[in-house]
């Protein structure tokens, strides 16, 4: 069973039957209710027995029904558990054969009530955690993502490695916002895990008004990291006290191990953060996965499945200015045609954060003066947000790297190859290797084309970023700020 149907279906009350005549059976069997959530959450208690996890649930309902109708309990638990023939059962009871089938039919469908009213609840209480361990995860409606959910959710539904999974790009190109929507996916929907984490090592963020807030809290550590899927995964007072993060790691493998669990690390912005967490992390992976996100390319990790987050195409970019302008009642915008608003798309590209921050702007400045603003560099918000996605990766590039990057927007329309580069850079052989290495590590340059033909390329807004003043930033000024 993929998803839940908004009422009971007679294939749900069947498959609760079929489990219920299985309850003598061994795992071999397998169970019709293997789909279920509740089902899944029993797993690792039970030695991954689904046999034995499905009984679990059935008996946890039985007794839910026998507090309500007591007789409907008492006969299916001696046709059932009991392994009683209709026969024996109907003399019990002293009534017909035709009654009792009456009744049993009777009797699973309020079961079955039972067990789809459970498990509604237990992810609807799914989706209210996951809400709560990513409040703004889920308030960006981004558009034009589905392609990414179901390539990503084919890579962490497979039983075996990879077992982590790292979603990079740029600030602000929607990675935290498609995580959301994977794990609202893979655990809500098709509830695929037996139990879900979401860790935030984010550091800062940029508000809709267009500025830079920090985040409180410390820095992401291997110990913060394993007391928070403590929390969040074992029952209470699993937490070694005093705190040990050897004994407390032991105790998370345990568990992460049994079953699969889903594990989102989110906004891991350093190099210093993943290089610190992936030994523990692999540790604790498989079958349990893990889906980070990152401005941090881990394409050299062989074991890391590493995608690069596209910005959004023009006609899913101008939906989301639509989208967003209606949730501002701004109607000049909603209503603009696409060659009206392609400049939009033509300044800052698919980057749902820059968009947003276009949108936000036009309820006091016409169009022309947000995009020039942006173009210039000018006025507080546009530096901040170049600020927030740019700063942190400009000025950890070296000379070399950072003349190689002012030269990209060159090529912008249809990026270049490593020969074209270099014949417009003073960078050559080696040198210009390295860097364009370095630049794709930060997630500022992209790498595409076949095997023959690699071929390098820059989003949309950085471009507009690099054609600003960034030129007199060289040597440190805006990168110290």
């Amino acid at each position: 069973m993929a998803q839940l149907t908004s009422d009971l279906s007679a294939d749900f009350v069947q498959n609760v039957h079929d489990a219920l005549s299985l309850w003598q059976k061994d795992a071999s069997y397998g169970s019709p209710l293997d789909g279920l959530t509740l089902v899944k959450h029993e797993m690792a208690g039970a030695g991954n027995d689904v046999r034995l996890a499905t009984n679990r649930v059935l008996l946890t309902a039985l007794d839910a029904l026998e507090a309500a109708r007591e007789p409907d309990a008492t006969l299916l638990r001696r046709r059932f558990l009991d392994d009683k023939s209709v026969f024996s059962v109907a003399n019990e009871l002293n009534i017909a054969e035709p009654t009792l089938y009456r009744r049993q039919k009777a009797a699973i469908r309020h079961l079955a009530e039972i067990i789809y009213a459970t498990e509604v609840a237990t992810r609807d209480q799914r989706s209210v955690d996951l809400d709560r361990y990513a409040p703004a995860a889920g308030q960006m409606q981004l558009v034009g993502v589905a392609e990414h959910v179901e390539l990503l959710s084919r890579v962490l539904l497979t039983p075996d490695a990879p077992w982590i999974v790292s979603a990079e790009g740029i600030g602000g190109i929607g990675k935290t916002s498609l995580a959301y929507r994977l794990a609202y996916h893979l655990v809500v929907e098709l509830a695929a895990f037996t139990g879900f984490a979401w860790v935030s090592a984010q550091q800062q963020s940029f508000h809709p008004g267009g500025y830079i807030q920090p985040v409180d809290g410390p820095a992401l550590t291997v110990a913060n990291l394993v007391e928070a899927l403590i929390m969040q995964l074992l029952p209470a007072g699993a937490l070694p006290i005093p705190f040990s993060i050897e004994q407390a790691t032991d105790r998370l493998a345990v568990r992460l191990h049994q079953s699969p669990c889903l594990v989102i690390i989110d906004n891991l912005e350093t190099l210093v953060d993943v290089e610190a967490l992936l030994p523990t992390l692999r540790a604790l992976a498989g079958p349990t996965k893990f889906l980070l996100t990152s401005r941090h390319s881990l394409h050299d990790e062989p074991d890391v499945y590493s995608y690069q987050v596209p910005g959004l195409v023009e006609p899913d970019a101008l939906q989301m200015v639509r989208n967003e302008a209606r949730l501002r009642r701004l109607d000049q915008v909603t209503d603009a045609g696409d060659d009206e608003l392609h400049p939009i798309f033509e300044t800052v590209g698919g980057n749902p954060l820059a968009l947003k921050l276009v949108v936000g702007q036009l309820f006091v400045l016409d169009l022309d003066q947000v995009l020039d603003n942006l173009r210039a560099a000018r006025g507080r918000k546009a530096g901040d947000l170049y600020r927030y996605i740019f700063q942190d990766a400009w000025r950890k590039l070296d000379e070399d790297a950072q003349e190689v990057l002012i030269n990209m927007p060159l090529f912008a329309q249809n990026g270049a190859d490593f020969a074209s580069i270099e014949r417009v850079s003073d960078v050559k052989g080696a040198a210009l290797l390295d860097a364009l290495d370095r630049l794709v590590m930060l997630s500022l340059v992209n790498v595409g084309g076949g095997l023959q033909a690699r071929r390098y390329s820059i989003h949309r807004l950085t471009e507009t970023f690099l054609l600003t003043d960034i030129i007199g930033w060289q040597g440190g000024g805006w990168g110290d700020q």
